[in-house]
Formats: C-alpha cells, structure tokens, sequence
C-alpha cells in the first residue's frame, strides 16, 4: 500500500452485480470469464476485504487465489 490507499491496475474486464439474497446470506456475482480465466472452482473459498478508494468511495477486494492479503 501506498499512502495508505491499495495500488491497483485495471485489467480491461468489467461487469455489474446485483446484491443478492438467500435466506439470511448476501451475495454478489462474479463474471464466468473471470472464474473459467482464473481456475476457481463452485465451494473454493476467496478472501475479501471492505476498503477505500483516493475518493473515499467504498470497495470490495476479493483476492482470486485463495489466499489472505499480504499485510
């Protein structure tokens, strides 16, 4: 991190989500190119974390490989 803010670079795939809800669980959907391009699998597990951006707008970080952030 870089001034207290996470350095990032888009990678020219985009889509919006729909906040779903099933019994007491939301979820939000992630694009079937992403899956298939990353390997992820129905059931894995992935890491997310809630953050700012520059301008103080919320944002969603899921890290794609299953593994926890590096601090």
């Amino acid at each position: 991190m870089k001034g207290g803010f996470i350095e990032k670079r888009f990678l020219g795939l985009g889509w919006k989500s729909r906040v779903m809800l099933k019994r007491s669980t939301y979820s939000i959907s992630i694009n079937k190119l992403v899956v298939d391009g990353n390997c992820l699998e129905k059931g894995q597990e992935l890491y997310c974390y809630l953050a700012e951006d520059k301008d103080k707008r919320p944002i969603v970080i899921v890290y794609l490989d299953g593994k926890k952030r590096k601090i």
